[in-house]
């Protein structure tokens, strides 16, 4: 397992992530080390003639933090 992957069935929890200190709502995944998080803009979209989301990648400084409920 790595440290720098992060994703919502990784078993770690609710995370906040943040590109270059901005949140991002509907991440997908993130990569910290690489710099790079896929997330789903809203309102979500579907793909034409597919059954997947439409998504976008951000590039920059990626920070996961958790969120303590």
């Amino acid at each position: 397992m790595t440290d720098h992957y992060h994703h919502p069935g990784d078993g770690r929890g609710r995370r906040r992530v943040l590109v270059n200190g901005n949140p991002v709502d509907c991440a997908i995944w993130a990569d910290t080390q690489r710099g790079l998080v896929c997330y789903a803009p809203r309102p979500f979209k579907m793909k034409r003639n597919s059954d997947e989301i439409y998504t976008r990648m951000l590039r920059g400084q990626v920070t996961v933090e958790p969120i303590n409920d």
